[in-house]
């Protein structure tokens, strides 16, 4: 550890002396929202990034899966097993248009998009009941200024 995490680690006591590094904190805080996000839509037999997914194909009947790609700052092939997976429940369906590939969500699709709603209010309101809404607020706004900052694209 730099002097500068020493620092850190003793002025907030915190538990790993790896703690005051931010590779590794950022990497417990989204294993910890991760578990929320998977105990929820769990319930679905999906993961988070199928709900994001899911939610941008509702919205956006026909999408590309390069509008996805872009949308969730995902690979395509991580798309691309996303899509398959969502074809698999019945939730999307794809067409080919030409060259293109458009992505539709079905009628099963549309019909629990409401569920999914809900279950992201539940995800904000559990991590939000722990962490304070408006530290939640404020860590969010850090996070993309961060992310933005080192060349990612959110």
């Amino acid at each position: 550890m730099n002097n500068q995490e020493v620092a850190v680690a003793e002025d907030t006591k915190l538990s790993s002396r790896y703690s005051a590094c931010l590779l590794f904190s950022a990497n417990a805080l989204a294993r910890a929202i991760t578990a929320i996000g998977d105990d929820e839509f769990g319930r679905f037999g999906m993961c988070y990034s199928h709900a994001y997914m899911l939610c941008e194909v509702v919205a956006q009947p026909g999408i590309t899966p390069s509008e996805l790609s872009e949308t969730l700052c995902l690979t395509p092939s991580t798309i691309t097993r996303l899509v398959e997976k969502l074809e698999q429940k019945r939730f999307v369906r794809r067409e080919s248009e030409g060259k293109r590939t458009l992505i539709y969500p079905t009628a099963e699709g549309e019909a629990i998009q409401p569920e999914i709603s809900q279950a992201w209010d539940r995800v904000g309101a559990r991590y939000s009941q722990i962490i304070g809404e408006t530290n939640v607020c404020q860590l969010t706004q850090q996070i993309v200024k961060a992310t933005k900052a080192l060349g990612e694209p959110i």
